[in-house]
């Protein structure tokens, strides 16, 4: 068992930065492990994914940031002659437990009106 970070990529229009216009638009989600939290390797996963899919290669390369509510990342491209009214890309990273290749979501323990008590007994 391992703990990772794990990018959960919500694709709102893939197929659109090919020129495709409204016509080739579809949504999808994947899930991929990231190697760490920088920004840059998360549009890289972004890019690779949507290529993978169908986006031509060179597409995406004015694919950028941008400000989002909610804490999720948001990555988005216009067309050059099309404003699309929905993002590119929205990206959640968690950390997860991966076990024999299922990942489980790791979620703080709120500790509200609980004072956290260690045994001296099973301390190590």
């Amino acid at each position: 068992m391992e703990v990772v970070l794990l990018a959960h990529i919500t694709f709102n229009r893939i197929g659109s930065a090919s020129g495709g216009g409204f016509q080739s638009q579809r949504q999808v989600k994947f899930s991929a492990e990231l190697p760490d939290t920088d920004q840059s390797a998360l549009r890289e996963l972004v890019i690779e994914i949507a290529e993978a899919n169908g986006e031509a290669a060179g597409a995406l390369r004015e694919l950028r940031y941008e400000r989002s509510d909610g804490g999720e990342l948001v990555l988005n491209i216009q067309g050059p002659s099309t404003s699309y009214g929905t993002t590119y890309a929205q990206c959640r990273i968690i950390h997860a437990l991966k076990a024999k290749g299922q990942y489980f979501k790791l979620q703080a323990v709120e500790y509200r009106d609980v004072t956290p008590y260690v045994s001296s007994r099973w301390a190590k």
